[in-house]
């Protein structure tokens, strides 16, 4: 068995969620991203549109991250899961974007091929309420994927990008994998059957997801956990709970780390339409275990519960990698 600093060091460790969108307006983003950098994560998946976002102001920011990324050095866009590889061997962070909801491509499914080509590589299809494509995970009736969602889904699949599914509605989500063609992810979400909030999944929609042979990201936000100080023991209940009901092959990271604690009660009630009651969320301390500097922790707790090294580096990264190359 390695330490975890080791496995850590020497795998792909890929983060499938980090909030960036344009509506988090703090000045230090760049800098939160280049702590994953020093804590060895190799690829992190930048949200930088939600349902919120206008195609407008998606296309302005896409340009400015792309434009960042491109002037810092040990940065790179990643297209490909070779290209993670490659930015790991030269001690680079791989970056790509996500899009948390399909709103800012206004029901226009023809912009999924230039996204692709721009560095989006997934998106949601719906952020917790209702939208032209399905419904979210907080609506009171869900129904299902609509005609233009279904042939989004059959979109994605064409040019690549993969489908998301955290925050969309069960039946819309049960839709949407029984029609896919590749495999499909809820890249920060986690097991209902262990903690009962909206946001989690049911043991149906996590055996799918696997059938699909996708993946969920298991998220470090206390609310979702059902532990308010979002511990790396309760965290790994989560991932334990996976591996045993599917396998070792679709569990992965998926954070969703808030680093923005000063702006997050305005952010909340701003967005109060899609965060009801704030998930029920009470301080912001629930959030913090889920830094990138924590990641050691995370390992250190799965070697502790006898989870093999080879099932630890899966879930790092190797899992990702899989769906990217599907």
């Amino acid at each position: 068995m390695k330490s975890a600093k080791k496995l850590i060091q020497e795998n792909i460790v890929i983060d499938n969620a980090f909030g960036f969108e344009p509506e988090i307006e703090v000045p230090y983003k760049w800098e939160v991203i280049q702590r994953y950098a020093k804590a060895g994560f190799s690829h992190l998946s930048l949200s930088i549109a939600t349902d919120m976002t206008s195609l407008e102001t998606t296309m302005h920011y896409l340009a400015e991250c792309r434009k960042i990324i491109a002037q810092t050095d040990n940065l790179v866009l990643a297209e490909s899961a070779q290209d993670i590889l490659a930015a790991k061997k030269a001690g680079k962070l791989a970056l790509s974007f996500m899009f948390q909801g399909s709103n800012p491509i206004e029901k226009n499914i023809d912009l999924i091929e230039p996204l692709v080509k721009l560095g989006v590589k997934s998106m949601l299809i719906a952020y917790n309420i209702n939208n032209a494509m399905g419904s979210g995970c907080i609506e009171p009736h869900d129904g299902g994927l609509s005609l233009l969602g279904k042939k989004l889904v059959a979109e994605m699949n064409r040019h690549g990008m993969i489908i998301d599914l955290s925050h969309t509605g069960y039946k819309t989500s049960m839709d949407a994998m029984a029609i896919s063609s590749k495999p499909v992810i809820f890249s920060h979400s986690n097991v209902a059957k262990l903690h009962p909030h909206q946001r989690n999944l049911q043991d149906d929609q996590i055996i799918a997801a696997a059938k699909t042979d996708g993946f969920i990201g298991i998220n470090g936000n206390g609310p979702l956990l059902g532990d308010a100080q979002a511990s790396a023991q309760k965290y790994v209940d989560h991932v334990e709970y996976i591996i045993n009901l599917v396998g070792d092959d679709y569990v992965g990271l998926g954070t969703d780390y808030v680093y923005f604690p000063e702006i997050f009660d305005a952010f909340m009630k701003k967005n109060g339409v899609v965060y009801p009651s704030n998930y029920g969320v009470g301080k912001i301390e629930s959030f913090r275990s889920t830094a990138p500097e924590n990641l050691q922790e995370i390992v250190i707790e799965m070697q502790k519960r006898g989870i093999k090294d080879a099932s630890i580096i899966k879930f790092l990264g190797g899992n990702y990698l899989r769906v990217l190359q599907a």
